[in-house]
């Protein structure tokens, strides 16, 4: 079978949790040619969301997996702006914007191929089930629950039980990954500690069926909205699936720890709206804000992902998307160990590289969370009155520029750098300035490899190999001593000749080697002396 030598386990890789980033994880792994089995204690529908917002990174290595377009084409109405609206309710005013464009109106972008796009989780998983169980060598077990496992230098055991006929089994892995979310009980059998605030605020999650809604209130249509009241910045409300009339409201510094029956969740919903109005009830949960991340991603041969190891505000979406790029990291590296070719150090380099993003993106969710907290509303925020109207004006100012913050982050999505990475050939320039709002575009060893248009509707990104790429912007450059170096550790590389000129200023060195992953290991403008140890850093050996 494709990436098995280890006859004498049942899959080189156990993935527990079916939630979008053990899905991540599993298509990685099956798009490498990589067997493993994820097991998933529920069936795998999603009817209530919990993210909604696959950001340009995600969307990146949705276009790799070739699934972008299924993530586009999703059926959140294409002409519905992606807007964030501050309105004082649903009915009264609307104190400030941010446009964000509805699918149909986006267009290429200079950073990117791919914008973010509103894909809630009931349609992103299974685009991402669907293409995992594509694989021959990708196995989806659900109704699968771990009792529990131990592990050895050789391998590790899982006890595993069928939550339909209560038979019991045990499966036996090289490597088990844990992406079962927050309550991971991996984690904590592992003893692995959290560390941060468990709880920032606590908040409440209620969907209701409104049919009509957008257009009763005579507001331009939006995505999302705040809710801004003489109590402060204190809920939003949603469109989460227009098609189906549903809508979410989300109360923040929720005061209990129990939902409240209809008669109070109308209460709240009549604060939002600022009128009454009867709707359908479907779904209600509290949940606590967190900023918290674990003191490591691994502990022997088990490895963590996902909420399992980060867990953060929602501002700034970084959740899920930050659990996916858990998933892309972790997967080649799984997969080049499995084949052979990643050495001692390359497993190594995955809490090393992506505990810092977690940290980073806690502290940034954290900071937007924040930033929401500190806004205040003024008495007679409604009155037909030319005081409030110029109090409004000013109000809606300062939401569109410190709460927009949240909603301008190019660089979070898609700037972030492995600084001091032990798998990257490090050089003597200026490491990047990491900025949320702002993309600092670099080939700085570590950094992901930029994006530029080669032709219509072809980006660079759409070059790059499964494995390593070579990008020669100089074809009069022999590669050859750096190839031979690769192949004689089977270290995978794939030269590609890059002939435009704008391409070639954009990557600031004629050579450039991009990793499994798509963020760049070596660059040079001659090949390294030691070529045989650019090979072993990049590889782990």
């Amino acid at each position: 079978k494709a990436g098995g030598s280890m006859t004498e386990f049942d899959t080189p890789i156990l993935i527990v949790g079916g939630g979008p980033v053990g899905l991540a994880l599993a298509s990685e792994l099956g798009w490498r040619g990589v067997n493993c089995i994820l097991i998933e204690r529920g069936d795998g529908d999603i009817n209530i969301p919990k993210m909604n917002e696959v950001n340009m990174r995600s969307m990146e290595i949705c276009r790799r997996w070739g699934i972008a377009d299924k993530v586009i084409n999703n059926p959140y109405p294409a002409d519905m702006p992606f807007d964030v609206s501050f309105v004082t309710s649903l009915f009264g005013y609307e104190l400030g914007r941010i446009p964000r464009p509805a699918r149909k109106d986006q267009k290429p972008n200079a950073f990117s191929p791919h914008m973010l796009q509103v894909c809630s989780q009931f349609w992103f998983d299974p685009i991402l089930k669907d293409f995992a169980d594509s694989f021959d060598c990708v196995d989806l077990r659900y109704h699968q629950k771990l009792e529990s496992f131990t592990q050895n230098e050789g391998g590790v055991t899982a006890a595993i039980i069928d939550q339909e006929t209560g038979a019991t089994s045990t499966l036996s892995a090289h490597y088990l990954v844990s992406c079962e979310g927050a309550n991971s009980s991996i984690r904590q059998a592992l003893g692995i500690k959290m560390e941060g605030t468990d709880e920032i605020e606590r908040a409440m999650n209620a969907f209701f069926k409104a049919p009509n809604l957008m257009a009763q209130t005579g507001l331009d249509p939006a995505t999302f909205f705040f809710h801004i009241d003489q109590g402060g910045l204190w809920a939003n409300v949603r469109q989460i699936d227009p098609a189906n009339d549903l809508w979410r409201i989300g109360v923040r510094n929720f005061p209990g720890e129990e939902v409240p029956d209809e008669t109070g969740l109308n209460q709240y919903l009549h604060r939002a709206l600022g009128r009454d109005l009867d709707v359908e009830w479907v779904d209600a949960h509290v949940w606590s804000r967190r900023a918290i991340v674990a003191e490591t991603y691994s502990k022997g041969r088990v490895y963590l992902a996902g909420d399992a190891v980060h867990q953060l505000a929602p501002s700034g979406a970084l959740g899920m998307n930050t659990g996916i790029g858990d998933a892309v990291d972790l997967g080649w590296k799984l997969a080049a160990t499995v084949k052979g070719w990643g050495g001692d150090g390359l497993l190594d380099s995955y809490d090393l590289e992506r505990r810092p993003i977690g940290t980073r993106n806690v502290e940034k969710a954290t900071g937007f969370n924040a930033d929401h907290t500190s806004i205040a509303g003024f008495d007679g925020m409604e009155d037909d009155t030319p005081e409030a109207k110029e109090k409004r004006a000013e109000l809606g100012d300062n939401l569109v520029t410190n709460v927009g913050n949240t909603f301008r982050t190019i660089g979070l999505q898609i700037g972030y750098c492995y600084y001091d990475s032990p798998i990257c050939a490090a050089d003597k320039a200026t490491a990047p300035e990491d900025s949320s709002a702002d993309l600092h575009t670099t080939t700085y060893p570590g950094c992901r490899a930029p994006h530029i248009w080669l032709e219509d509707g072809v980006s660079i990104l759409d070059k790059f190999a499964q494995d390593f790429t070579l990008l020669r912007f100089d074809t009069s450059l022999d590669t050859g001593v750096l190839e031979k170096a690769a192949a004689e550790h089977h270290v995978p590389i794939t030269l590609v000749d890059i002939r435009n000129e704008a391409a070639a200023d954009l990557y600031q060195q004629p050579l450039v080697l991009v990793r499994p992953d798509g963020h760049v290991a070596w660059r040079g403008a001659a090949l390294p002396e030691d070529a045989q140890a650019v090979i072993n850093t990049i590889s782990g050996n």
